[in-house]
C-alpha cells in the first residue's frame, strides 16, 4: 500500500514537470544575468564572419616626377586580390585635378613619391608590397553596384556589418585607366623601365583619380551587426569610355581603414565574408 502511494505521488510530480516543459513560455538560462557590460554585450554580437578585406594604396605623383614612376611601377605590381592601387596626380602634374588636391591636402601630404597605406600607414616608393605586411580580415563588406546611365555613372553602395560599430564614414573615387602622357623616367636599376627613355611619350597611366565623394557619414543606427546599410552616390563622365572607368569605396573609422573595394564601371561586386 505504502509503495502504491508512493508511486502514485511520483506520477503526479511527472505529470507536472511535463506539463511545465509544453508550456508556449520557454525557460532561460543565464550566468550572471545582468552582469555582462556593453564592451561585452558587443562582442557577443560578433557574428563569427570574417570578411576579406583588401588594402587601399595612394600614390602620390606627377608626370614630371622621374622618382614617381618607381612607385608607379611598385603599386601596378602589386597583388590585386590584395591591394586596391590609387594614383593621385597634383603639384603641377598634367593629370592633375581639383578632386586630387583637396585629397592631397586632406592627407596632409605635400610631395610626391609619397606613398599612404590604408590612410595611416607610410610606405617606401622603393618597396615591394607584401600582403603579409598588413591586416586581412575585416568586419565591414562593401557591394557596389555601378549604372551608367547616359552621362553620369550611378553608384548603388551596400555595406554589411559583422560586428557592432560606430562613427564610421566611408569615401567614394572615381578612377580611369588608360590615359597616356608624357613621364619622367629616372631609370632605377632593376626596374622594367630601365632602359627607357628619360622622357616617355606615350607612358600608360593607371587608376588615376579623378572625382571623389569624401568622408560620407554611415549613421550608428545602421551599423549593427548583421544589417545592411544601402546608398548611392552620381558621378558625371561627360566625355569618358566607361570601360576605362574604375569605382573604389573604402569605410574607414577614426583610426583605421576597415576594408576597400574596387570594381570596374561595367562590373558589379557583392558581399565576399566566410565564416570563421
Amino acid at each position: 500500500m505504502k509503495a502504491k502511494i508512493t508511486y502514485q505521488i511520483l506520477l503526479s510530480v511527472i505529470v507536472l514537470i511535463l506539463s511545465a516543459c509544453s508550456s508556449d513560455e520557454k525557460l532561460v538560462v543565464e550566468d550572471s544575468p545582468n552582469e555582462t557590460s556593453g564592451e561585452e554585450n558587443t562582442e557577443a554580437s560578433d557574428s563569427g564572419i570574417t570578411v576579406v578585406k583588401r588594402v587601399l594604396i595612394e600614390d602620390y605623383v606627377a608626370t614630371w616626377c622621374g622618382n614617381c614612376i618607381l612607385a608607379i611601377e611598385k603599386s601596378e605590381n602589386a597583388d590585386k586580390s590584395v591591394f586596391v592601387p590609387v594614383a593621385i596626380h597634383f603639384l603641377g602634374s598634367e593629370l592633375e585635378n581639383e578632386t586630387a588636391i583637396n585629397v592631397a591636402s586632406e592627407n596632409k601630404v605635400s610631395s610626391q613619391t609619397t606613398v599612404i597605406v590604408d590612410k595611416h600607414t607610410s610606405h617606401s616608393f622603393r618597396n615591394d608590397f607584401s600582403a603579409s605586411d598588413y591586416t586581412r580580415s575585416s568586419k565591414v563588406a562593401i557591394a557596389i553596384n555601378p549604372e551608367v546611365n547616359g552621362t553620369n555613372l550611378n553608384v548603388n553602395l551596400k555595406f554589411k556589418f559583422y560586428k557592432n560599430l560606430s562613427t564610421l564614414n566611408y569615401t567614394v573615387y572615381l578612377l580611369e585607366n588608360n590615359i597616356v602622357a608624357t613621364q619622367t623616367n629616372y631609370q632605377f636599376s632593376g626596374s622594367e623601365y630601365q632602359s627607357s627613355p628619360r622622357s616617355i611619350s606615350n607612358f600608360n597611366h593607371n587608376h588615376v583619380l579623378q572625382q571623389a565623394v569624401l568622408q560620407q557619414n554611415i549613421p550608428g543606427s545602421e551599423s549593427a551587426s548583421e544589417n545592411v546599410y544601402e546608398t548611392s552616390q552620381t558621378f558625371s563622365i561627360a566625355g569618358k569610355n566607361s570601360d576605362n572607368l574604375e569605382v573604389v569605396v573604402f569605410v574607414e573609422s577614426s583610426d583605421e581603414v576597415l576594408n576597400t573595394q574596387i570594381v570596374s564601371a561595367n562590373e558589379q561586386v557583392d558581399f565576399h565574408a566566410e565564416e570563421e
